[in-house]
């Protein structure tokens, strides 16, 4: 599994978004990278919302965060990091505010 202090945002988040009735899908998979002689551990979480969606992807101790048009699945933002949990649940506030806001 991903390292303990990413592990802790990432499961509050997804509680989050499993209590919100604005989630209308998530898709959660972890294991191990699929680089050959590889074995970081990998999480991968995908969360829609009506008008957008976002993919987060963890590999190791560095993190991906897509920003996606439900409609046209166009790619609006893309962000990598490796700063740690503080970035990331900051970076997952502003996922939500993406997620469930109009703009």
């Amino acid at each position: 599994m991903i390292d303990d202090e990413l592990r802790s945002v990432v499961t509050q988040f997804v509680a989050e978004m499993l209590n919100d009735s604005r989630c209308e899908s998530i898709l959660l998979d972890v294991g191990e990278d699929a680089r050959v002689d590889s074995d970081l551990p990998v999480l991968y979480l995908d969360v829609t919302g009506k008008r957008y969606g976002c993919t987060l992807n963890i590999v190791g101790g560095e993190y991906s965060v897509t920003i996606r048009n439900t409609g046209t699945n166009e790619t609006i933002t893309t962000v990598k990091g490796r700063e740690g949990a503080w970035e990331l649940r900051e970076l997952l506030a502003e996922i939500k505010t993406k997620l469930w806001g109009d703009k």
